[in-house]
């Protein structure tokens, strides 16, 4: 039930940047959960090896309801993300005055990949500095790990998603078919799915998806854990514990900040 990307060096695995797009409307242990089991997925390949991941919150100009503000989901983001050494969250896209679409985040992240390995392989101490001071990932706040920059190549840019995703591309002008071309055809795909779906039948009734399924790797979660953002809000607004379901430290600030209706005393 996995298909593999084209290039890979016989020799030393590629070097992968796992982004994740979306709300985050709290974020939850299993949005976190998805960067672990495709980190696995892919290290087990032996052709891959994941170097950082990324998580990008949509803005406010994404009207969607029960949407707190960019502000708050970033900051909760920071919490949940204190104990990874690995995975950071990016401000660009939660920063933008507009919606963007998935496709210009990735380009976004794409040219700054290639602005941070332009910097480090550059010999001239003058030019390493002006480039990193034009850089974005200048902010603290959107800090990549400093990503080891031996060998000749820029990491790969990949999105990971859940199935979701993948058959929303299917949905009839739902996307730009030029998008779907570049993040999946240019980039690639990383599809975490539960065990009984079935992610290739929404490759195989999908022409777009289907000419370009060896750039699709799709990885099944046995582990299988149904925590949706919406439940949580459904739950916090009634004053029910998520304890487990969300970081003590997203929870400490839910409360704090008295976010989706919860009273500050009964989280």
């Amino acid at each position: 039930n996995m298909m593999c990307w084209k290039s890979y060096s016989m020799t030393s695995p590629a070097k992968v940047v796992l982004l994740a797009c979306g709300s985050y409307n709290p974020v939850t242990n299993m949005h976190l959960r998805m960067f672990e089991i495709a980190r696995d997925a892919l290290h087990k390949t032996g052709r891959y090896q994941v170097v950082s991941g990324i998580i990008s919150p949509v803005g406010d100009g994404y009207n969607k309801k029960d949407l707190v503000s960019a502000k708050h989901r970033c900051e909760m983001l920071k919490a949940a993300l204190k104990s990874s050494d690995w995975i950071k969250m990016d401000t660009w896209e939660s920063s933008q005055s507009t919606w963007s679409t998935t496709a210009k985040v990735l380009r976004h992240h794409k040219q700054q990949l290639e602005v941070q390995f332009n910097s480090t392989h550059k010999p001239s101490p003058s030019k390493r500095r002006k480039k990193q001071h034009n850089s974005v990932s200048d902010i603290p706040e959107n800090q990549l790990p400093q990503i080891e920059a031996e060998g000749d190549h820029v990491p790969n840019i990949k999105l990971l998603c859940g199935a979701d995703l993948l058959e929303s591309f299917a949905v009839p002008g739902l996307w730009d078919e030029e998008d779907i071309e570049y993040i999946v055809g240019a980039l690639g795909l990383v599809v975490i799915t539960r065990s009984g779906s079935d992610p290739l039948k929404f490759i195989y009734e999908s022409d777009i998806l289907t000419k370009l399924q060896e750039n699709i790797f799709i990885v099944t979660e046995w582990i299988y854990n149904d925590i949706s953002s919406t439940k949580v809000r459904r739950a916090l607004r009634r004053g029910d514990s998520v304890k487990y379901v969300l970081q003590d430290s997203v929870i400490d600030y839910i409360r704090e900040h008295q976010l989706y209706g919860s009273p500050d005393n009964t989280i």
